[in-house]
Parts: structure tokens; C-alpha cells; sequence
């Protein structure tokens, strides 16, 4: 009798779960793959290049997420998605490749009166990813675009990651996040002066075919850290995008401090300095045309003791999406950036410049 009393539950619970499973969870992903022709020049010698690559378009991912809902007000939501290279089926794991859920890996409570709140392996605000990114609403290409440069200066997706999220006010919703260590790999414990903590705070306002947006992302360097610049780093961004049928216009603004790579620098004390970024979207029932320029200027205190190096990049970029299905994206692009730099074995500033184009196809499910 006990055993058909606990074959009788476990079925019980299997199909609880599978019920469950059925209505609240979801598997979802997208592939993308394409060929890229890179043309090189400068004072860094690079030939030039064809390849087959992922994530021209947008980085292939497969991830689950799924909802509970508790009550009328309350429900818990989590994310696990890991990104991948379509073109090997190499896992990307982090830096030392051991994150099966790289892209994310987190669990929220939310309150439809009161907010969002999640835990977890989170992108910044100011990312170009995940679910409490700004940027799609200042990029035409939600955050950059293949190529040296051809992107804000951003953040990335973090470790030990609380984020809230408002409900939406007369058009305005605040976003908050704080790290308390940005990446488990780190010595040191959490939320303490060895290791690097990130803070963030973002406002967007939408009305009808408008969105603005004002954001200030900053990461403390934690003692532990070998590559870190001299200050804490911190970037505040203005921004915004207008909707007049069938175009919309992207405008942004940055001011940045305490980065510690940049464009052609891979490694320095400090770069300080500012970004202008605008662009466009036509619309062609689902297909699109996408073009951004990015412009930066900025000072560079350099491993080797010169202060205050002038250093700058101008990029442009444009891609054309056609979408034969809303799960389909086929694509073509091209873009062009010059940029400064120093070489990180003979410490000689150089220019170079990268004119590239690709083609590909990204699928979703």
C-alpha cells in the first residue's frame, strides 16, 4: 500500500509540475549567423578578413523564463539564459568560462502597485541587454552594432545584481540596481572595498510616441582589482527617441569618467570624456532600416605616465533588416570608425581605422 501511496504522489506532483510548466514557463531563444568582411588600416597592421561569425545582428542565446502569479497583485518571475556561438556551438561562460547562464540568471518579485524587484546576474541599465535596459530607447540598434567602437559606452551584465522597478507614474518609471560584487570570480568578499561594486540609477519618461531617458551607471573598484582606473568609473547618459511615422529619431549624450579601456585603449588609468551619438530607424511594415553615427572625445592618462592624452573615435553604421515572418530577421550592414590608441607592448599612441560588411540571418523561437 505505501508503495502505490507514493507512486500515487510523485504522480500527483508530475503533473502539478507539468501543468505548471505548461502555463507559466516558457523556453525561448534566437540564432544568429553570418559572414563579415573586415578591411583594416592604420599604424596597426591587421589584413583583411572574411569570416564566418555569431551575433552580427544580436547574440544567439537560449534561455527559460517563467511566471507565477500568487495573488491579483503579486507574482515571482526568474530568467536563465546562456549565450553561445552558433558558428562553433562554443558555450560564452564568462570570463573564465564557467557560467552556464551567462546571459542572465535571476529571480524577481513583483508588485503590479508597488514595483519590481529581482536577484541574480543582471545587464546594467545602460547595457544593451536584459530586460531593465534604457538604451534600446537611445540606439537604433539598442545599444551598438558590429564594429571597433560603433556603440555608447556601456555597461554589461553583472553579478550579484538587486534591481527594482517602479510602476509607471504619468509616463515616468525609475530603475535602481546595486552590486555587490560584480563578478563572482573576484577575490574578496561581498560588498566589501576589495572587490568592485556597481551602483545605477535611470528615469524614463514615455508619452505616446516619445521616450527620454537619463541614466548614471558607476562601478568602485574594489583593491583586488589589477584592471581598474584611477578613479571610480562613472557614466551618465541623456537620451531619448521620437516615433514621426515611418522614422524614428535616436539622439544621445554621455559624459564618462574613470574608464579604464576605451575604443583603441585596452588598458589605462583613466579615460575621461564625452559621447554623441544619433541615428535613425525607417520602418517597412515589419522590415527596417537601422544607421548610427557615434562621435567621442576624451582625455587619457596612459600606463606609461602621460596625462591628459587627446584621444577621439567617429564611427558610422547601418544595417538593413528584412523580415519575411515576425521570427525571421534576414540582414545586410556595413560600417566605418576611426579611432586612437596605444599599442599595449611598444606603448606607441596609434590611429586605425576598420571598414567592415556582413550579411547573415537570425532566427527566433
Amino acid at each position: 500500500m505505501n508503495l502505490h501511496h507514493y507512486a500515487a504522489s510523485a504522480g500527483f506532483a508530475l503533473l502539478a509540475i507539468s501543468t505548471a510548466m505548461a502555463s507559466s514557463v516558457t523556453i525561448y531563444g534566437r540564432i544568429d549567423t553570418g559572414v563579415v568582411y573586415n578591411n583594416y588600416g592604420g599604424d596597426t597592421h591587421k589584413p583583411s578578413t572574411v569570416s564566418m561569425e555569431s551575433g552580427l545582428n544580436t547574440a544567439s542565446r537560449i534561455g527559460i523564463r517563467g511566471i507565477e502569479e500568487i495573488n491579483s497583485d503579486i507574482s515571482v518571475q526568474f530568467r536563465l539564459e546562456n549565450r553561445f556561438a552558433s558558428d562553433t556551438g562554443a558555450l560564452k561562460g564568462g570570463s573564465k568560462g564557467d557560467k552556464i547562464f551567462e546571459g542572465c540568471s535571476y529571480l524577481g518579485l513583483t508588485s503590479k502597485s508597488l514595483g519590481e524587484v529581482s536577484m541574480g546576474r543582471i545587464s546594467g541599465i545602460v547595457s544593451g541587454s536584459g530586460a531593465y535596459d534604457l538604451e534600446f530607447f537611445m540606439d537604433s540598434f539598442g545599444g551598438g552594432t558590429y564594429g571597433t567602437g560603433l556603440t555608447p559606452v556601456k555597461s554589461s551584465r553583472i553579478d550579484n545584481m538587486i534591481t527594482y522597478r517602479s510602476p509607471t507614474f504619468a509616463g515616468f518609471q525609475t530603475t535602481l540596481q546595486y552590486s555587490m560584487k560584480t563578478d563572482g570570480n573576484e577575490e574578496g568578499n561581498e560588498n566589501t572595498s576589495a572587490v568592485n561594486r556597481f551602483y545605477a540609477g535611470g528615469i524614463r519618461y514615455n508619452l505616446n510616441k516619445l521616450n527620454l531617458v537619463a541614466a548614471y551607471e558607476e562601478t568602485d573598484w574594489g583593491r583586488n582589482t589589477t584592471a581598474k582606473a584611477s578613479t571610480s568609473k562613472k557614466v551618465a547618459t541623456l537620451g531619448g527617441s521620437y516615433r514621426f511615422d515611418p522614422v524614428t529619431i535616436y539622439l544621445q549624450g554621455q559624459y564618462f569618467n574613470g574608464v579604464n579601456k576605451l575604443d583603441g585603449f585596452s588598458e589605462a588609468k583613466n579615460i575621461k570624456g564625452f559621447g554623441i551619438y544619433g541615428g535613425t530607424q525607417f520602418w517597412f511594415g515589419l522590415s527596417s532600416w537601422q544607421s548610427m553615427v557615434y562621435y567621442r572625445n576624451y582625455k587619457v592618462d596612459t600606463i606609461n605616465g602621460i596625462n591628459h592624452h587627446r584621444a577621439s573615435l567617429i564611427g558610422v553604421a547601418t544595417k538593413y533588416l528584412y523580415r519575411p515572418s515576425k521570427s525571421i530577421d534576414m540582414y545586410i550592414g556595413a560600417g566605418f570608425s576611426h579611432w586612437d590608441g596605444q599599442n599595449s607592448k611598444t606603448k606607441k599612441f596609434t590611429k586605425d581605422h576598420n571598414i567592415n560588411v556582413f550579411t547573415g540571418i537570425t532566427k527566433y523561437f
